[in-house]
């Protein structure tokens, strides 16, 4: 298994491939891999979605990535 944690300024719920997987802030386990996570709604962030590929992770050391309040 491999670990991501999102970051946005507000509580999010964030989309993994399509399907919600947890909230940003908390470590989401995930199968190793390519990957396309966004937010849920209201759509006032970018970038709209980031393509990732997790390896080599672990639950102390996941991989990190933000996503930014668009005003």
């Amino acid at each position: 298994m491999e670990y991501l944690l999102v970051t946005f300024p507000r509580p999010r719920r964030v989309k993994v491939d399509d399907e919600y997987n947890g909230s940003t802030g908390d470590v989401i386990e995930l199968e190793a891999g390519s990957h396309v996570i966004t937010l849920g709604p209201p759509a006032n962030f970018k970038p709209s979605e980031q393509r990732i590929i997790l390896k080599n992770t672990s639950e102390l050391a996941p991989r990190e990535i933000a996503f930014d309040l668009d005003t």
